[in-house]
């Protein structure tokens, strides 16, 4: 029987039917590329959530910090102001201001609804690499290379006190959620408990063999995170400075390291271009989350501990669902 020849009708139909699972791979593929935060010119170095999860706080080499809408992953405003990289970013808990530390040896507060600066903190005699802001919002304290740290009050802008004593470079720095104590990690390995309404420094932690880029403490204060460009993430218990755990798995330098707001796990991310989802009273990594092609400068946690973000040298935020494994996309239509 010879094969009958498909008629016009049919075979529009047939294309009508092809042009519609092209039309939904390209739009899969378009949500797939767009599930990040895209936008900075250059490194993205520091990344911050607001206290409501709803919008997330960038820094770059590009000079600027931007706003996003985290839900919908898009940019909300554009911050300039230094002329140099902006190194460090977080919000004040009132989610409608924020901080950010620079290359060019200054710090701001920023006005969020706005977009302007309302204070230029000056003092530091070198690049100022990390921030943290009090609970209460009323001061915050810097890190910098010039081997200080300073705690500022954020309503007139004066050093209340200036921490000295590391002998490098410092470049990490953490409060602890009552405000009470700050802990600092220097480029050569040094970590330094302070007391923040003293200045005075309480103990000296060793143990890294070189510099110290991340620190956090757990929510309850009990114990504290470090990340180290020796490969690995510590824990540590904060009233003896024992070390209570090596987490291993990083091929390379560690960047950043962020407690679960639980305190019962933890986020770290480095130069193998991945971040890594920890387990802290076993030690066992949970989850290893690769897409970045370059080193991963920064991790955060959103307050509900949900999902990761991620950010680094191949200029993009991206957001994870931290039970799955795998990026967010947009929601649909955006």
């Amino acid at each position: 029987m010879a094969k009958r020849c498909p008629s016009p009708l049919e075979r529009c139909a047939r294309w009508r039917r092809l042009a519609g699972v092209l039309a939904i791979l390209i739009a899969a593929l378009a949500s797939a590329a767009r599930a990040e935060l895209a936008g900075h010119g250059a490194m993205v170095n520091s990344v911050a959530v607001s206290p409501d999860g709803k919008r997330v706080l960038t820094g770059s080499w590009d000079y600027t910090l931007k706003l996003w809408d985290l839900h919908r992953q898009k940019e909300i405003r554009t911050f300039e102001g230094h002329v140099a990289s902006v190194n460090a970013v977080a919000f004040l808990p009132d989610g409608r201001r924020g901080v950010s530390a620079s290359f060019d040896q200054t710090l701001k507060l920023w006005d969020l609804e706005t977009g302007g600066v309302v204070r230029t903190f000056t003092g530091h005699q070198n690049n100022v690499s990390a921030v943290a802001v009090a609970p209460d919002g009323k001061t915050m304290v810097s890190a910098s290379w010039d081997h200080t740290l300073r705690i500022w009050d954020l309503a007139s802008g004066a050093t209340l006190e200036t921490l000295a004593g590391n002998e490098a470079n410092v470049m990490s720095v953490v409060l602890s959620r009552d405000g009470k104590r700050i802990l600092s990690g220097a480029y050569d390995g040094a970590i330094r408990l302070w007391d923040a309404e003293s200045g005075a420094e309480l103990a000296l932690w060793h143990g890294h063999a070189t510099s110290v880029n991340g620190v956090d403490f757990s929510p309850d204060g009990k114990t504290a995170l470090s990340a180290s460009t020796d490969g690995t993430v510590r824990l540590w218990d904060v009233a003896s400075g024992r070390e209570l755990e090596r987490l291993l798995g990083h091929e390379g330098f560690v960047l950043s390291v962020r407690f679960s707001p639980d305190g019962k796990e933890a986020l770290s991310g480095g130069g193998d271009r991945t971040m890594r989802l920890w387990d802290l009273a076993s030690g066992r990594q949970l989850k290893l989350f690769s897409g970045h092609s370059k080193p991963v400068w920064c991790v955060a946690w959103t307050p509900d501990g949900r999902f990761g973000l991620s950010a680094g040298y191949d200029e993009v935020v991206k957001i994870w669902d931290l039970a799955t494994g795998r990026e967010v996309p947009p929601p649909a239509g955006e």
